[in-house]
């Protein structure tokens, strides 16, 4: 207290000289503000002055600071969260948010059929990049260097698994003859080759568009696109204020918009993060995130990014999406060989696509591209003489349609399909990428298959066409199954998806006819009261049934009958139509029924007719159907879908199988393939042996007033239908109409893929082989005349021979040796597939022509070809005072 007494005494009784000094120094200070802001205020009018004055006020400056504060704390939380926003999405495959739908890995094995320039050209369209031998460096989309006779591959998207670089070494005939792992040297006998981009999806907008790399992008291109949208692009940081000024000045001389203020990186903003909305909020918010974008990226990986995904207008349903597709939809050629004036007209399409399509305004269109031609004069990168050459170019452009894409389309609505009723809840905005089970290989095969033969179709039909009258184009479908996973490995629903996207593999429902038999012998298998050589009688026969008040009287191909016992092997491989109906009645309509709706069909309306197939079905749903013979028992669902993931790993890959349902036994289905391998080999469909197919293949021919085939070998199941839109009759027979195309695509596929063939399907346990006469049924005995060997259930073979007599003499002569084995009927003699189902005997009301019910009045028995009885019963109400019913 002393020290601070004499403190105060040595000051007169005032505090410390310190503190006087320090409020002095504040005093000085504000002064000092004060002066130098009345010095300058002395330059200043009067209004301005009074602002300076109350700006040293504390007050004002004490909010000027907060104010700062916040600004600041604000710009960087903006600043974080937009930066995270972008970096988030260079993570994924797509800036624009959008999901991406990639076809399926494929299997490349030694032996297989791989030309290096189809293989070139695949890894092209899927957006590889070619590097030299001495390019050292690897790019995130992959790449691919060729060699001579070998190729090697750097899968894009590593993260998958199986996919692994690998290199290739074809012979002269286009067959891998090694696979080879090129940083360990390992011998292999299969890879994977990665799949491509099929389309991207983003708000319920279907996308397409080829990738490319910076050094893929021609130079002409890169020069139009920067004369034209943003010329000091290699030099700004994401705003240009210059060009904002020039562009508005170059619009008002010109009386209408010719350049844009917005630089390339605030367009690629634009279209992938923001709205279109023209607000001072989303301009200050675009300019911000390009800033940002220009300091995560090099220009060129932006400019990169720009042409990748640029909207150039609509192809179809799709949207065109970056230069490479736009060069191929145009110009029906690889983004390196554009011309001059073709470059030109692309660069000219990005700020108003379909204002300057040339398909709607060809004069607009080549105004438009000359004006890109004097921008690229003007800035240099071409000389006034090469623009002028350019400018009396004509504008050479092709009829946009998407069938460059083999029918992939209708695979495509598909799986969206699929994937929008599996995430109708939780949507698809968690997933970046969907990877389909779709083999391009096969698609393309399918496609090229289905093309040739409708078009052969066409010619033949337009033979027996009328003159005067324009013949309608055939039509068809085509679908291909992994018959041990459900996977969808092709699929084409129609000649041309520009002219009609009706889908007929899945939505165009037809009856099958004698495609839909194998349904009703594996219910009479199964049910163990038959046997392949069970005796059913083929002879003309009156069905009832719904307690006897109808009747159905079917018959054979031409209404020919064999008038004799045959067995199930004998009447399944002919397509017998008697035999099938009594089988069908005599296990239970609703047991078939059953077996159907297991197999993945839509349960059939239980008449005798629908042993023939008269319920209708979609080629899809068949070959799904048909699944369960070659998957022991086992029906599968189609799948279209293999996996869905993101990129970021942010949500875990998703693997999807099918669905199955076990219909019934292994030894049900492998009797059941017997039979149908009967049918190929020497039944309604052996022409197929004839056309040059090999292997073990079954399956059945189907001919209402459209053919079908669908068969199966021991990894594949193929369905084909042909016919019209219109439902007018084909007038052919499915071995003419569908079997040729069913062949052309199973040939290519077992070439391509030697592994979904085989010479034998797999024989469970539970069977046994035995040697029958099949005039009988029963073991073979002395007296015999046939023999033939018969494969049975362990259990349900004959245990003694039964012939009832011993045959006559002259029967006798008509073997050799007096005992030969059954010699099966050529295709000629073989009995095809019924146009006629028969006719029908129906109970129907007198009044509405519907079927009669208790409450009709009066009710008369009328006849109608099989498939076009009624189906609906009369009610009460129909006989209403002035029904017109």
């Amino acid at each position: 207290m002393e020290l601070a007494d004499r403190i105060r005494a040595g000051n007169n009784g005032k505090p410390p000289r310190r503190t006087v000094v320090l409020r002095n120094r504040g005093h000085t200070l504000r002064q000092l503000v004060h002066d130098r802001l009345a010095a300058i205020s002395t330059h200043l009018p009067a209004s301005l002055k009074t602002l300076c004055s109350s700006l040293v006020q504390p007050r004002v400056l004490l909010i000027l600071a907060v104010l700062v504060v916040v600004s600041s704390v604000v710009t960087i939380y903006y600043y974080n969260k937009l930066a995270a926003e972008i970096d988030a999405r260079l993570q994924s495959s797509f800036l624009d948010n959008s999901v991406g739908i990639f076809s399926g890995p494929f299997e490349v094995s030694v032996g297989n059929r791989l030309p290096i320039d189809e293989l070139v050209e695949y890894l092209q369209m899927a957006g590889y990049h070619q590097r030299s031998a001495d390019d050292a460096g690897e790019n995130v989309i992959g790449s691919y260097e060729v060699a001579g006779d070998e190729i090697e591959v750097v899968p894009g998207n590593t993260s998958s698994a199986g996919l692994y670089p690998v290199r290739i070494r074809v012979d002269k005939n286009g067959r891998v003859v090694s696979l080879t792992g090129p940083v360990t040297g390992e011998r292999l006998t299969s890879a994977r080759i990665e799949g491509g981009l099929l389309a991207a999806v983003r708000d319920g907008d279907r996308r397409k568009k080829i990738p490319v790399q910076f050094s893929d992008i021609p130079e002409i291109l890169r020069d139009a696109i920067v004369a034209v949208e943003d010329r000091r692009f290699f030099s700004h940081s994401g705003v240009d204020w210059r060009g904002i000024l020039r562009a508005l000045k170059a619009d008002i001389n010109q009386g209408e918009l010719v350049q844009g203020g917005s630089t390339l990186t605030q367009q690629l903003i634009k279209n992938d993060f923001l709205t279109a909305d023209r607000t001072f909020t989303r301009k200050l918010k675009e300019a911000a995130m390009a800033v940002i974008l220009e300091s995560r990226l090099s220009k060129e990986q932006i400019f990169t990014i720009y042409c990748n995904d640029v909207y150039l207008g609509q192809s179809g349903t799709f949207a065109i999406n970056g230069f490479a597709q736009a060069a191929q939809v145009y110009f029906d050629k690889p983004l390196n060989d554009l011309t001059l004036p073709e470059a030109a007209f692309l660069a000219g399409l990005i700020c108003a696509p379909n204002r300057y399509s040339a398909h709607r305004d060809e004069a607009r269109a080549l105004g438009r591209r000359n004006r890109v031609l004097d921008s690229m004069a003007e800035t240099h990168a071409i000389s006034p003489e090469e623009s002028a050459a350019a400018k009396a170019e004509p504008l050479q452009i092709k009829k946009h349609e998407t069938t460059g894409d083999y029918g992939a389309s209708y695979f495509i609505d598909y799986a969206q399909r699929f994937l929008d009723e599996r995430y109708a809840r939780v949507g698809l905005s968690s997933r970046r990428r969907i990877t389909t089970t779709m083999d391009p290989r096969l698609q393309r095969a399918a496609y090229g298959a289905l093309t040739r033969h409708t078009e052969k179709l066409d010619k033949l039909l337009a033979r027996s066409t009328r003159k005067g009258t324009t013949p309608q184009q055939v039509q068809a479908a085509v679908v291909a199954l992994d018959a041990h996973t459900g996977e969808v490995l092709a699929m084409v629903g129609g000649r041309s998806y520009d002219e009609s996207q009706l889908n007929r593999a899945t939505d165009a429902k037809r009856q099958p006819g004698s495609a839909f038999k194998p349904f009703v012998y594996a219910t009479a298998l199964n049910s163990r009261s038959y046997t392949a050589a069970s005796l059913i009688s083929d002879t003309p026969q009156t069905f009832k049934y719904d307690g006897g008040r109808s009747e159905y009287k079917p018959s054979n191909y031409h209404g020919a009958f064999t008038n004799r016992n045959v067995t199930l092997r004998e009447a399944l491989r002919r397509s017998l139509n008697v035999p099938s109906v009594s089988l069908a009645m005599s296990v239970g309509l609703g047991n078939v029924a059953n077996v159907a709706e297991k197999s993945g069909l839509e349960r059939p309306r239980v008449y005798p007719s629908m042993a023939l197939g008269t319920s209708e079905v979609s080629p899809l749903e068949l070959a799904g159907a048909y699944t369960v013979f070659a998957n022991d028992g086992t029906a599968l669902r189609p799948i279209p879908i293999r996996s869905t993931d993101d990129d970021d790993r942010a949500v875990a890959t998703e693997r999807l199988q099918a669905t199955s349902t076990y219909v019934f036994s292994p030894q049900v289905a492998y009797l059941m393939t017997s039979l149908l391998q009967s049918v190929v080999d020497s039944g309604t469909a052996s022409r197929l042996r004839a056309m040059g197919l090999k292997g073990a293949m079954a399956g059945k021919t189907g001919t209402t007033g459209d053919g079908w085939f669908v068969g199966y070998t021991p990894r594949i199941v193929c369905a084909v239908w042909v016919g019209f839109d219109d439902n007018r009759d084909l007038r052919m027979k499915a071995s003419d109409a569908a079997l040729p195309m069913w062949a052309d695509f199973m040939k290519q596929a077992l070439d391509l893929r030697p592994e979904l063939g085989g010479d034998s399907f797999p024989r469970p346990g539970g069977i046994v082989s035995v040697e029958i006469d099949p005039a009988t049924g029963c073991l073979a005995g002395p007296d015999s005349l046939e023999l033939r060997l018969e494969m049975f259930i362990v259990g349900t073979e004959p245990l003694s021979s039964c012939y009832p007599e011993a045959p006559a003499e002259s029967e006798l002569a008509l073997a050799t040796d007096q005992r030969v084995r059954t010699e099966l009927p050529t295709s000629e003699q073989i009995e095809e597939d019924a146009f006629d189902l028969g006719m029908i005997s129906l109970d129907v009301c007198a009044q509405t022509g519907l079927l009669a019910s208790p409450d009709c009045p009066s009710s008369e028995k009328r006849t109608f070809s099989a498939g076009k009885e009624p189906r609906d019963m009369c009610r009460a109400e129909f006989h209403s005072a002035g029904s017109n019913h």
